[in-house]
């Protein structure tokens, strides 16, 4: 009995710990004209807004684009991760939006709703944009006929900034983004296909955001938006499917590199008076690919995080000596006395965790969803929390882990970050992005009043000085540095020449961060800014209209997907989340002048449980197979799951498994070790087998010299082993005990950055070999040399492509592997 309850309750408490997920919310729907919407009933309050926003955005686009849309578009829309995101899928005619905004630094920051519902579907209705038997392919055969998707990723990203401008003018070329321009304009080869295809830059994808939007731009402004829409109409019939070198051609009678020459001699002419800011001495030396940023002042300490974006590996550091690092992305830290408060950002969950670092220790919490911190004095922390979708500002007791809310907008719209507080904490500031309308604001913890100022320009809270807190102001292409009091009084500091935020003053100057080839600590002591005042404003919270939704079931709305050549020809339909999936099909065996019957459905992350259920008739023959599955998270590197299958003709199985994933820095490069040990039990008319395997991966890759190795064993209990083979790498083996090694080595040469028509772009290639064996029945092995091209093509979607001999079995063939990166 106690077992029993043991189980169950450590079943639940694992479901409880593994954190929000789609299948754990109480999902609604609601149609507009042209949108159905899905959203959980917490940003039940966003919808109206949405529809308002999304409908609006309909129609400018199907005037710029027209309206490919059979059916209506699907909307997701979600407050429950950590992150703003946003996804638009063309073959699903479908976006994904996220209620939670974030001030980005490297794009203006707008109203988010308004600025990712008009993105998203620009990126729509561009990249579904086909001729009249385009559609018909794409309604009767299948909807991934995207000839206007094989382009890359600055074209496809340019777009969608673009629709959002024409919109509602809602984006600018402003002064976030310019600094990556200016930067470019430095380089031998500025905007080099390598960086604006494949993100290889400091400031990573946003590059090819950047640059696509401030070529088209141009474009759009030299030759005439109608241009841009031409090219739009080319590309969507066969044409398309050769790129766009093509199209482009035809549309403006130069090449690409023409068009790009013209745009970078325009853009040296307009800047080449750009003053360079200066660098801060802890981050000078270090190249584009580390980043500095988010710098604080404690006991007269300078603090800051630190991004090798190479190797993925974020670091904390104190007056530039690096006191803790990890493969996590350290959001936000705070510091009182010796304890450091960090929040790091789980991505398996995309959810925020809170972790102390005491003593060279790090200590998970249990406190989730966190967006920003800073400590209050001893045992009390000022959080900002993402409550499903609607942010608020509390006070967290480290002690009693009491929480006092200070500040909730009722309206999801209303982001709030920066928050920063007074060295003796008596004031609080924080920034209030209402629609795109930003104040600053500040709370007097003794009176337990607020005072609101209205800011004209995009601004960024820094570090406390005795007279206030240090903010950031937006002047025509750079920053000024005040410091604000709590009556609003703005006391000029410094200037920089470039964007920064969040400012800290140090014995002679200000420093904060900013880009010069990948973000940076710049430094200033000019210029002092003219002082001002702000003015006061009322700041009216009132909840927005809501409307109401109907329960969701993701098994009565099917849609066409594809026709797919999956045993014979089968039809693949989803639902509205693409989390439930139907295929269904027909075939026909020549040998034996028979026809087969397939259908299977599948659901994953909707109901309690995942489950894949198969029906086949072939060959006269029934089959039929029923799994059901669901994994539990307990933290970061912990997870276990469970399997249960009954398969016809009559076999049982169940599994258990646990799963145990880490990552760190090693020899100046990053190791991840994943351990997988299952057990399962095996039952058929005949026969009952237990066994137990152990899979233990361990990857190790430091500046493109990278180890990939698998340690694999599998021990069965029982008279017939052949029931669970074992297949690895092409190798089958069904005795009692079989071990496998598999270790894997590439090299990188060099990044070609080549492209071919702009329709594939060749970037890393390098060389590589592998070595495979299993032992059981027999010994089977293979040794294999290579090289390896990364290619990036639909899209900009990169894989690895793998061609070279290998030995197997003393039999010399050929081998090619195809990996997809991402």
């Amino acid at each position: 009995m106690f077992r029993r309850y043991f189980l169950i309750t450590f079943l639940l408490l694992s479901a409880f710990l593994s954190g929000y997920s789609f299948r754990d919310l109480d999902w609604l729907k609601h149609e507009s004209d042209h949108f159905v919407y899905l959203y959980h009933k917490e940003v039940a309050s966003s919808i109206f807004q949405v529809e308002a926003l999304a409908e609006d955005a309909f129609d400018t686009l199907s005037e710029l684009f027209g309206n490919p849309f059979k059916e209506k578009i699907t909307v997701i829309i979600g407050g429950y991760e950590d992150r703003s995101n946003g996804l638009a899928n063309p073959v699903l005619e479908s976006i994904y939006i996220m209620t939670v905004g974030m001030d980005y630094p490297y794009r203006n920051d707008g109203f988010w709703l308004e600025e990712v519902i008009t993105h998203e579907l620009t990126h729509l209705f561009q990249i579904t944009s086909v001729t009249e038997f385009g559609n018909i392919l794409r309604n009767y055969v299948s909807k991934a006929y995207l000839p206007n998707a094989l382009q890359p990723m600055w074209l496809t990203e340019g777009f969608a900034q673009l629709g959002s401008e024409l919109i509602g003018d809602l984006y600018e070329y402003d002064y976030r983004r310019l600094p990556f321009l200016l930067d470019q304009l430095m380089e031998n080869e500025p905007f080099s296909e390598e960086t604006v295809v494949t993100g290889f830059s400091g400031i990573g994808g946003e590059s090819y955001y950047n640059y696509g939007y401030a070529f088209l731009s141009y474009l759009s402004e030299t030759y005439g938006i109608e241009s841009l829409l031409e090219l739009v109409k080319v590309k969507r019939g066969l044409l398309g499917l050769t790129g766009i070198e093509l199209a482009i051609k035809k549309v403006y009678g130069k090449s690409y590199e023409e068009l790009k020459e013209e745009f970078i001699e325009y853009q040296i002419k307009k800047w080449e008076a750009a003053e360079v800011p200066f660098v801060y001495e802890f981050s000078r030396g270090v190249g584009e690919f580390v980043n500095h940023f988010r710098p604080k002042i404690y006991d007269g300490k300078l603090y800051y995080l630190s991004l090798d974006r190479q190797m993925k590996c974020y670091s904390l550091n104190i007056e530039g000596v690096e006191i803790f690092n990890s493969t996590m992305e350290i959001v936000d830290f705070a510091v009182f006395e010796s304890e450091i408060a960090l929040i790091l950002f789980e991505e398996e969950q995309s959810e925020t965790r809170l972790y102390f670092f005491r003593e060279g220790k790090l200590e998970r919490t249990k406190t989730a969803h966190l967006r920003e911190i800073d400590y209050l004095g001893k045992d009390r922390l000022l959080v900002v929390r993402n409550n499903l979708g609607i942010s608020s500002i509390e006070i967290l007791s480290l002690r009693t882990e009491r929480v006092t809310r200070i500040f909730t907008p009722l309206d999801p719209s209303t982001q709030i970050d920066n928050i920063r507080v007074s060295c003796d904490g008596s004031l609080i500031a924080f920034r209030i992005n209402n629609k795109g309308d930003k104040s600053l604001a500040i709370y007097n913890s003794s009176t337990e009043k607020f005072g609101f100022f209205d800011v004209t320009n995009d601004f960024s809270i820094g570090g406390w000085v005795s007279e206030g807190f240090l903010i950031s102001v937006k002047n025509e292409f750079g920053s000024d540095v005040y410091v604000v009091t709590s009556e609003g009084e703005m006391i000029g500091k410094s200037s920089f020449s470039r964007y920064v935020r969040e400012p800290v003053m140090i014995a002679d100057g200000v420093i904060a961060v900013g880009q010069l080839q990948g973000r940076k600590l710049l430094f200033s002591s000019n210029t002092k800014p003219t002082d001002y005042s702000l003015e006061s404003k009322e700041i009216i919270l009132s909840p927005p209209q809501e409307i109401e939704g109907v329960a969701y079931n993701g098994f009565s709305d099917w849609r066409f997907v594809s026709l797919l050549p999956f045993k014979g020809i089968s039809v693949l339909f989803s639902d509205l989340t693409f989390r439930n999936k139907l295929l269904g099909g027909v075939s026909f065996d020549f040998e034996t002048m028979l026809p087969g019957i397939n259908v299977q459905l599948f659901s994953e992350d909707y109901l309690p449980v995942d489950f894949s259920l198969s029906l086949e008739y072939a060959n006269l023959e029934p089959k039929a197979l029923l799994n059901v599955y669901r994994r539990y998270r307990i933290d970061p590197k912990l997870s276990f799951g469970w399997k249960a299958s009954l398969e016809y003709p009559l076999r049982i199985a169940g599994s258990l498994d646990a799963a145990l994933e880490d990552s760190s820095t090693l020899y100046g490069g990053q190791a991840s070790l994943n351990t997988l040990i299952n057990v399962r039990d095996t039952q058929t008319a005949t026969s009952n087998l237990v066994d137990v395997g152990i899979n233990v991966d361990f990857d190790w890759n430091k500046h493109g010299f990278t180890i990939d190795s698998t340690i694999y064993s599998r021990v069965t209990f029982g008279e017939e082993p052949s029931i669970v083979p074992v297949e690895l790498w092409g190798f089958r083996d069904d005795t009692n005990i079989v071990v496998g090694f598999s270790l894997d080595s590439d090299y990188v040469i060099s990044r070609r950055g080549l492209n071919v028509m702009n329709l594939v772009h060749f970037s890393e290639e390098g060389i590589g070999g592998k070595i495979d064996f299993l032992i059981g029945s027999r010994f089977s092995w293979r040794i294999a040399i290579y090289k390896f091209e990364t290619a990036f093509l639909y899209a900009a979607y990169p894989m690895h492509i793998k061609a070279g001999i290998m030995l197997e079995n003393t039999r010399l063939l050929p081998y090619l592997d195809f990996e997809l990166i991402y």
